[in-house]
């Protein structure tokens, strides 16, 4: 009699976990995987955009501006872990999406990539060391 006991409540628990566990599943499926987050800037080029995860290296990193900001001119570096393909994708895409006009393509790795804009001209030299991506971003007026 207690074997039976015990078998029902294992059947009970079961089929309620497996309800519980359905609901919880479906609630995932239709909200599905949430947004990701918008590319960083590479300020103060705010149309420059950087892959999210990637970090300045400030002590290589050079910007000047005018008092008037009518002028700026920077050389960015910048290093993430990533894939070199998505991380030169990335800019194919999102440099467009910014207003930006791709002249020219060279290389695999590094990869050269220049890009013009409305008075404005800006360099990506992008290349990966053991897994780790590091960019480089040259910016200014035309």
């Amino acid at each position: 009699m207690q074997m039976v006991k015990q078998f029902f409540l294992f059947l009970f628990f079961g089929f309620w976990l497996s309800l519980v566990g359905c609901s919880s599943f479906e609630e995932v499926t239709k909200k599905g995987s949430p947004a990701p987050p918008p590319p960083i800037m590479a300020q103060p080029f705010t149309d420059i955009p950087v892959p999210n995860g990637f970090k300045r290296d400030h002590s290589k990193s050079f910007i000047y501006e005018s008092g008037s900001s009518t002028i700026k001119v920077g050389q960015l570096f910048f290093y993430g872990w990533s894939d070199l393909s998505a991380v030169i994708n990335f800019y194919k895409n999102e440099m467009i999406n910014k207003g930006w006009t791709l002249i020219n393509t060279m290389g695999h790795s590094p990869t050269v990539m220049h890009y013009e804009k409305e008075g404005w001209v800006c360099n990506l030299l992008i290349k990966s060391v053991l897994g780790q991506v590091y960019i480089e971003i040259q910016a200014g007026p035309k």
